[in-house]
């Protein structure tokens, strides 16, 4: 009855060592599994040898782990039960991996399988016990192994959730330089729309564009919702990649929107007019040409009035006009320095005043009065609608467009534009 007690007690304490077990385990790599459960059997739980085979997940082999020794007799034994299992549990034992103490007497041996139908491993023991492997034994090996098999699940899981954390870095990677290289050329296609607006008898032309820029711009919004939609069913942690397609759909919707409002003035239909921040469209004009600007290094300085009260007009056709200028500055500006200038303010009552500077070679004083002429330009490519257009659309909205030279070099130019249409119509008869 005490023999009993006494093993009753060993037991239990066993138990309670091995329930600790997991604790230690969550997270960590197959092999250092292995080896803490090689060492607790052939330490804490008093084995003569242990051996512990895993399969590892991520390279498809097999990690083998011993601690303690074992005989020769033993591991021939061993061999030989190895070979009843099935793929590359079935693999032979390397001598060198095992110790060897010939003093040790014959060892009993049991082998327990790591999970269901040993899918992560088995654990082979040994030990000089004459009445190896008792119930007891049997009950702390399976417990061990269990705990083993958690563990390993969990390794398992870790290692699957940071191969799916890469391979999401990857995609986020790739969509971003989708997205980079879509913004160029949506980048392109905006300032080709805004150096190819129509002359005063390009209705036909007009057309034509808004056909052909329409149907990829359509694309591109398309691709920004699939993509958005994909993006959806993925692991979180790529927004950045679905604020970028975001704005390619609003930038597509934007090209859009510009192409319908063309139209309208060219076919002089009555034009919607509501109140517009200027401030905040030319915030919206400066997030389109950003890429442009740090592609070309330049320089931006904006003095804004916050002060400014609302404009009444075409929201689309006015960005046009600060597109344009902008554009234009920035081209006008081949070499360093490169400073882009861009002021707001009330210049008399009821008009907002906005001037837009650059550090370019300027313009002939001579072509001042021609500057804003259909077809007139001084570009080698040009073709001499941009100005026109920005008059046509201030003239519409009762303002009035001119350029100067700048203080120091470059030029600048200018438009006012009343708070709204009556006060204009009154300013024009004034002036008239």
């Amino acid at each position: 009855m005490a023999d009993e007690n006494l093993r009753l007690r060993a037991a239990l304490r066993d138990l309670v060592a091995l329930s600790t077990i997991p604790a230690g385990w969550i997270g960590i790599e197959p092999r250092a599994i292995a080896a803490g459960l090689a060492d607790i059997l052939a330490g804490s739980l008093g084995f003569d040898f242990a051996f512990v085979r895993l399969l590892d997940p991520t390279e498809g082999v097999a990690i083998d782990v011993t601690s303690g020794c074992a005989t020769r007799e033993f591991l021939d034994w061993l061999q030989v039960q190895l070979s009843t299992f099935d793929g590359s549990l079935r693999r032979q034992i390397i001598p060198n991996v095992v110790g060897f103490d010939d003093r040790l007497k014959s060892l009993r041996g049991i082998i327990i399988p790591v999970g269901f139908n040993a899918y992560a491993g088995l654990v082979a023991v040994g030990c000089e016990r004459s009445n190896f492997p008792t119930e007891t034994d049997r009950m702390l090996l399976t417990v061990a192994a269990n705990h083993a098999a958690t563990a390993f699940r969990s390794a398992n899981l870790i290692l699957e959730r940071r191969r799916a954390e890469e391979e999401v870095r990857k995609a986020r990677d790739e969509l971003e330089m989708k997205v980079m290289e879509r913004t160029a050329e949506l980048q392109r296609t905006m300032a080709e729309l805004a150096h190819m607006n129509r002359l005063a008898t390009a209705g036909i032309l007009l057309a034509s564009i808004a056909h052909e820029i329409n149907q990829p711009l359509t694309g591109i919004v398309m691709g920004a919702i699939a993509a958005r939609r994909w993006l959806a069913l993925r692991e979180p942690g790529i927004d950045e990649a679905r604020d970028a397609l975001d704005e390619i759909e609003s930038a597509g919707h934007r090209a859009g929107e510009i192409i319908t409002s063309l139209r309208g003035m060219f076919k002089k239909e009555t034009q919607a007019r509501n109140p517009i921040d200027i401030n905040k469209l030319i915030f919206t004009v400066l997030a389109i040409v950003r890429h442009e600007l740090q592609k070309l290094g330049v320089e931006l300085r904006t003095e804004l009035d916050e002060s400014l009260p609302a404009l009444e007009g075409d929201r689309v056709q006015l960005q046009q006009v600060v597109l344009n200028l902008v554009m234009n500055a920035i081209e006008a500006m081949p070499v360093a320095p490169r400073i882009l200038s861009i002021r707001s303010c009330i210049s008399k009552p009821n008009f907002v005043h906005v001037a837009v500077e650059d550090t370019g070679t300027g313009i002939d004083p001579s072509n001042h009065d021609h500057i804003f002429n259909p077809m007139f330009t001084t570009k080698e490519r040009g073709m001499g609608i941009g100005l026109s257009i920005c008059h046509s659309i201030i003239e519409s909205h009762n303002g009035r467009i001119w350029v100067t030279r700048g203080i120091d070099k470059g030029s600048i130019f200018q438009f006012e534009l009343p708070t709204n249409v009556g006060q204009g119509d009154l300013a024009r008869q004034h002036q008239a």
